[in-house]
């Protein structure tokens, strides 16, 4: 097996400017570190992660536990932070969370050697967040947050509820179907919150509301069932990944959208903007969620010593009018 003593004398520098290199390069010239790094990959070199950590006590590695990629809100997410991650020199693991696994990853990460967690798959009632803090293993939250509090960063989804069920209103909508995920997760309960807090203030407005498990079959399901027991002029997906599955069914039955039909989303990913969807939707006001929670992170394990205040970012919402709305 290559070592770094290898690397060393084949670069003609010592091992601890070799160690320097992978560890600290900014302490390094541009020429040494060339000498290096090219011999490295003469070698085939790759330096051993797990010894280096039981050595420092420490690694480069966070762990992200994340919704599966079914929803594009966790694909664009799980790409920002780990691009992110490399640019502050950490590699990130990714933990796809079904619902099924949630323990088994919850204790595979804690018994693991990482220097953060990052998650955006917890459920409100979670007791995990205790155990990841009893861990000492700094931590962030995005996108949920439990009832427990601690670091997390969060969209305001009771405004967005509030925003996106008000611009329907505006527009003259009379018949409004509202489909959420479960409400075992805070994100859902609280954008469902704001589109009640819109509701209860208007008269003569008819109302429906379907709860599903997110899965894409459910969420067809309680479309075509909302569609078939209501004569709709809107419907409101609590996310833009239900929406897209929303939309494809409606389609599906020759309904046009938005002529007979408005459809809205919460998230506004960038699939929303697509000339082919043209999703109008509420999200985040000029932030990418997914990187400001990795860097949130990587300056509480920087500082962590030094802050031992819970980090609480709740980020603005606005809205995106894009073409399935119009004015009835």
């Amino acid at each position: 097996m290559v070592s770094s003593k290898d690397v060393a004398k084949l670069s003609g520098v010592s091992q601890a400017t070799v160690s320097r290199v992978m560890n600290n390069p900014k302490k390094v010239s541009a020429d040494t570190k060339m000498k290096v790094t090219s011999a490295m990959k003469k070698l085939n070199y790759s330096p051993n992660l797990i010894a280096r950590s039981l050595i420092t006590n420490e690694t480069k590695t966070i762990a992200l536990i994340s919704g599966e990629l079914h929803n594009t809100f966790y694909v664009e997410s799980t790409n920002s932070i780990i691009k992110e991650a490399e640019k502050h020199g950490y590699k990130t693991i990714v933990y796809f969370d079904n619902g099924h696994n949630t323990e088994d990853i919850y204790y595979s990460v804690i018994g693991n050697k990482v220097a953060g967690i990052i998650m955006s798959s917890i459920l409100l009632e979670s007791t995990f967040l205790e155990k990841i803090e009893s861990s000492k293993i700094p931590y962030m939250l995005f996108n949920r947050r439990t009832n427990k509090g601690g670091n997390y960063i969060v969209s305001d989804n009771i405004l967005a509820g509030r925003l996106i069920t008000n611009y329907l209103l505006e527009l003259n909508h009379k018949s409004i179907a509202y489909i959420s995920g479960p409400l075992n997760v805070s994100t859902f309960i609280e954008r469902k919150t704001g589109y009640e807090e819109a509701i209860q203030l208007e008269k003569e407005i008819y109302t429906a509301m379907y709860i599903t498990d997110g899965s894409a079959n459910d969420v067809e399901s309680q479309t075509l069932k909302a569609i078939k027991e209501h004569k709709l002029d809107s419907i409101i997906f609590a996310t833009d990944a239900m929406a897209f599955v929303g939309m494809h069914a409606i389609l599906s039955l020759d309904i046009n959208i938005p002529k007979d039909i408005s459809i809205v989303g919460i998230d506004n990913n960038n699939l929303s903007s697509h000339n082919s969807i043209q999703l109008t939707s509420v999200g985040n006001k000029g932030v990418d969620m997914g990187v400001l929670a990795i860097e949130t992170l990587i300056d509480i394990i920087n500082n962590k010593s030094l802050d031992k205040k819970n980090k609480q970012l709740i980020l603005e919402p606005e809205l995106k009018i894009r073409k399935t709305t119009i004015q009835r």
